[in-house]
Parts: structure tokens; sequence; C-alpha cells
């Protein structure tokens, strides 16, 4: 419904305004996203803040955007490395800058044109009329005010006349038209010649001594080892509190008996039914005879007269069984609906069910097989068992124990000893990490933005408790401190090596590529002079710069479609170093404009319209470019870093 309202006052530049701005601002509360909240802002706008309430709103909207679309599955390291903070606070930024523009501008947003969006909403009337309470119940349903959520349609509405104004001013001409078609349907006759680096590598010597120093003392810079630090941790998972859980033979025994109960539970059937339909609509004697029918084939199976099998093949309604015999393979718990299922799980095998009534009409069933699952004796589960238990108990446990790690790391700030003792658990030391990257817990980047935070880097203190997951949290402290330091050279030499043969192979590579470009002329027998070089001939096709599953790998079509047409006699070509290492000469035989002609009126207008939403999305960028260099913007980096959720 929301998006109902947005699109019935933002057209489609609009789109390009959202993809450059990019963050979903609501509808409602915008005026709120600038004021209020914190004290402290987290920038400022020609004067006028954005507020610490309003930047985590927005970052969380950002974050939960992305984990719906992502359906869950997002780590925290994922949404880390997006930097989500200064995209939403440049997006809010660009937001706040378009908004005092159109306001500069004098655009305005009439009450009269507010009030008609809203009472034309179907969601806000009842009986076709307009119904305040229903509006009001929906404004506050969503945590803010209808004064806010007037204003934000407002502002909406005055972004509207300033996308208007973009939108007026790009016009597509029809040469312009034409002359893109031309490009975008273009075709080229597209060939490789494919050199392998496997070829070339036992033919380049390997690099002197004198060559390594040089390029040893050229790029001394390269060959920083980061500042780096390692830790003392303590470290809270049910790994490390499992070990502390005492569990009684009685709950063994329970959790045995919850697992055998599961086990059971998995009866995995073989099984056939018939099936007398009922329309939707039957009556009730239509109901009564299809039970008839039902009970008439049983009687049939039963006293032996014929087989369930061949009954179905008679009578059954069933499309999908019914030439089986009425099978329906194996049937695992769940997979049936419930009458069906109940009255299948009550029979024994062999026999034979009263009919069974469903949505569908009335069913016989019968179970041809049982599979049962391998149920193991307790003396095979018991480890299993006892760390089940001790799973369970720490869910119970988690959140007492990650109190009492927070409070006496806090209490005594320079030792972890004492909260360890406290707990019962020992203190780790982690291998060295430096500031991007690290293992085991400093692989999480929250570990390691602490570790180098000033509290736990130069006053040597404890860290705050760190949640790295579910009941999984670390405290951690600096155990030993290196500042950045020149690695020797006997340190990278073999690392420059193999850098100076690579170098020296891609070289070669380049070189025996454009040797052979030389040698392909119109006439030359490319399959010939490929094969002389030691390389592979990939015979010509024609292709779109879209093409995709082509027998020219992506980088390669690109590429040809980058160079210049050949002057005549020639062909066009290129040596590219392919993504996986080897070399190729892009060639390209002949051109192909695409043809304006063939393109529809409809086709036409439907990229006149791309286009022109390309070329409003570049002047709202250069826009943006010119507002924010002319505002005074001031980011408070502290405000920002303690704002984030």
């Amino acid at each position: 419904m929301l998006m109902d309202l947005r699109e019935r006052i933002q057209g489609w530049i609009a789109y390009a305004i959202i993809g450059l701005i990019s963050i979903p601002f609501v509808l409602w509360g915008v005026g709120e996203y600038f004021s209020g909240g914190k004290n402290q802002p987290v920038a400022e706008v020609d004067g006028l803040p954005i507020s610490q309430q309003a930047f985590e709103q927005a970052v969380s909207q950002q974050r939960q955007a992305i984990i719906q679309k992502l359906g869950g599955s997002v780590s925290a390291e994922m949404l880390q490395s997006l930097n989500l903070d200064q995209q939403v606070l440049d997006q809010m930024i660009n937001e706040r800058v378009l908004r005092v523009f159109v306001q500069k501008a004098g655009f305005r947003a009439p009450d009269a044109v507010v009030a008609d969006l809203i009472r034309s909403e179907p969601a806000f009337k009842t009986d076709g009329a307009f119904d305040v309470k229903k509006y009001e119940a929906f404004v506050a349903a969503r945590g803010t005010t209808v004064a806010n959520f007037e204003a934000g349609l407002k502002q909406d509405i005055v972004m509207q006349t300033l996308e208007n104004a973009i939108s007026e001013s790009t016009i597509v001409t029809a040469p312009e038209l034409d002359q893109i078609v031309k490009l975008r349907d273009q075709t080229r006759e597209i060939g490789m010649v494919r050199l392998d680096r496997a070829r070339v590598v036992d033919t380049v010597a390997a690099p002197t001594d004198g060559a390594i120093e040089a390029y040893y003392a050229a790029h001394k810079g390269e060959f920083i080892r980061p500042e780096r630090v390692k830790l003392r941790y303590i470290e809270l998972s049910p790994k490390t509190l499992a070990p502390s859980i005492k569990v009684t033979d009685a709950q063994v025994q329970q959790a045995y008996a919850n697992y055998v109960k599961k086990q059971e539970a998995q009866v995995v059937r073989t099984v056939r039914h018939i099936l007398i339909s009922v329309p939707k609509n039957a009556d009730g004697a239509a109901i009564e005879a299809a039970k008839n029918k039902a009970l008439a084939a049983r009687a049939a199976i039963v006293s032996g007269k014929t087989s369930f099998a061949d009954e179905a093949r008679a009578v059954s309604d069933d499309p999908g069984s019914k030439n089986k015999g009425g099978d329906l393979g194996e049937v695992a718990p769940g997979q049936m609906v419930k009458p069906f299922e109940e009255a299948m799980d009550a029979l024994k095998v062999g026999e034979v069910s009263e009919p069974v009534r469903t949505q569908f009409g009335w069913h016989l069933i019968e179970v041809t097989k049982e599979s049962h699952p391998d149920i193991k004796p307790l003396a095979d589960m018991r480890d299993k068992m006892v760390a089940e238990v001790q799973e369970q108990q720490v869910e119970k446990i988690y959140y007492n124990e990650g109190e009492k790690l927070s409070d006496q790391s806090y209490e005594h700030p320079d030792s972890l000893i004492p909260s360890a003792e406290a707990l019962g658990l020992k203190v780790q030391t982690s291998d060295w990490l430096d500031r991007n990257s690290g293992t085991g817990i400093a692989a999480n980047e929250k570990v390691r933005q602490a570790a180098f935070s000033k509290e736990v880097l130069k006053q040597k203190l404890n860290s705050n408790l760190i949640e790295l997951g579910v009941n999984h949290a670390v405290v951690i402290r600096v155990d030993q401190h290196e500042p950045a330091t020149q690695l020797t050279l006997a340190e990278v030499k073999d690392q420059i090596a193999t850098t100076l043969k690579d170098q020296a192979i891609d070289t070669a590579l380049a070189d025996a590529a454009k040797n052979i470009g030389k040698k392909l002329t119109a006439d030359a027998d490319p399959q010939a002079v490929a094969t002389a070089a030691g390389a592979t001939w990939v015979t010509p096709v024609w292709l779109k710069r879209t093409a995709r599953d082509a027998p020219i790998p992506a980088e390669v079509i690109q590429a040809a479609f980058a160079l210049a047409p050949a002057p005549d006699g020639q062909l066009a070509s290129k040596a590219l170093a392919l993504s996986d290492g080897n070399e190729a000469l892009v060639v390209v035989k002949a051109i192909k404009d695409g043809d304006p002609a063939t393109i529809s009126e409809q086709d036409k207008e439907a990229l006149s319209a791309q286009i022109q939403q390309a070329q409003a999305q570049q002047t709202l960028g250069v826009l943006l470019k010119a507002l924010r260099d002319e505002a005074k913007i001031t980011i408070n980096q502290k405000a920002e870093k303690t704002a984030t959720p």
C-alpha cells in the first residue's frame, strides 16, 4: 500500500534518485531524520543536523533489507564488509542536500494536493469513504505522527517536482536513437588465438639476485609487515561452557528416550490408495454415493475377488497413481494431508483402510511396506546424548555467564585471570593478527576493531564483552604488540622471485600474441599462423556484445567490442591477458551494425525511455556533486561510530 502511495507521487525518474540515494527512506517521519534524537548529531548539512537516532534507524533498515533480500543467509563479517555505516551516512547527506536545494528553489507542495492523495488511498477508506480512524491507526502503527507523515508526503511531492524538471530537460533525438540501436545490436565476427602459459614457463629464466635486489630497493614500501598483536582472551561458547556442566544419568536417559521417540516417528511407508473423488460443491447424496462406491471397492478387495492394484486401475479417480495400481511410492511423515496420514499410520502392512474422507474425496489406503529407521543402543549414543544435554544447559546459563564475564573483566581491567577463575574457564592465546586479517576469533572484524582500540591497545585494558554470534562471546586483551616493520630482503626474496618470473612470463606471452597479430592479415591462414607459434586458433563466430554461453570467453567478447575497426585488408586484433593466467590474441574479422529499421515503435519507445533515464541519472549525479561541493558538511566521526547499532 505504501508503494502505491509512492507510485502516485513519483514518476519513473524516481528510480534515478533512489538509485543514487540508494537508501530505502520511508514516506513517514522524513523530517525526524534530521531533527531530535540523541544530542550529538552524526553529521550536519548547512547547519542542519542528522541525528544519531535517525542514522541508527537508517542503518538498521538497510541491514534488515539486505538480510531479507538474501533470505537471512548473511554473516556478520559480510555485513561488516559492506561498510553500511559509511554508505548510509553518504546516502542521508545526498538526501539532505537535495531537499535543501528544492526548498531554496522555492518548490512547495500545496496542502490540497497532500490531502487529496491521502483521501484517495483505498486503504484509508470504509465503504468508499475516507476513514479518519483508519488513517490515524495506520500512521500510529508506524511510530510517527500525522504531522510528520504528511510532512514526509509533502517532501516527496516536492522531490517529484525536481524529478519532473530533470526528466523534461533530457531529450533523445531520432538520429541519437538510431545510432544507439546500431551500436547496441551490432554483431562482430570474433575469433581468438589462445596461448597457454604452460608452454612459456620453462622458456623464461629465473630472475637474478641482482634483479631481485633492485626490485626490493624500488618497492620497499610494499614490503611492510603491518602493525600486529597477539591476544589473550576468554571465550564463552557451547564448546567452552559444556565441560563445566555436569550431566546426570537421568538426563541422559531422557535425552535417549527423546531420540528413540523421534526415530520411531520417522517410519517410511510404501503406500497404495484408491481415490473416489467428490466434487467441491457436492450435496449430501453425492458424498454418500461416493462413499458407497469406496465401500464396494474395499469389499471386493477384502473378499479376494480382486487385488488392490487391479481395483485401483478400474475405479480410482487419481490420474497420477491409477495406472500404477494406486502406488504412491514411499511416504514420509508429514507428506500427506492429516486424515490420510492418521489412517495410514494406524494400518499394519497389508491392511486396507475403511474409506477416509479428505478434501479430494474418499480414499482406500493400503500399506505395502514399512521401513523403520535404525535405533542405536544407548551405549553407542551416550556421548552424543551428553553433548545434547550440555548444549541445552548452555542455552540456560549463557546469559548469566556472559554478565559475570563482563562484570569481572571490568572490575579487574588489567588481567583476565580473575575472570577465568570466577567462571572456571581458560585464558587462551591467539595467533598474530593485524587490523585487516586474522584467524580464529580474530577472523571476526569486531575482535580486530576492539584489539586496536585505544582502550585495549594503548591503555592495555580488557575489552568489553564482544558478541560474536549466538551464544558466542569473548573478552580480549593485548598480549604482544609489534609496530609496523620493514620486511628484510631475505624474508621476501622468494616472493619477489615469483613476482619477477610471473612478470617475465606475462611479457613473453604478450609479445608472442603481438607477433602473431602482425602475421594475421585478411589473406593469411590463421590456423597455420597459430599452429606455427604453438598456439590454438578458435574459429570466429558472429556474436553480439551481450552473448552468453558462446565458444569465445566473455572477457574476449568485451575486448573485441572495444576494438576500433581495422583498415581494409587487415584484421583488428589485440593481445589480452586472460583471467586464467593464459594469453589471447583477440581477432575481429568483420562488423555489422544493428538495423534501426528492424526495431518496432514500442521497442524504440522503451529504449528511448532507458536512454532518457540514464541521462537523467547523469544529470542528477552532476547536480548532487555540485550541491555537495557547495554545502557545508560536517561529519562527527566519533558520533558516527557510537551510533552504529
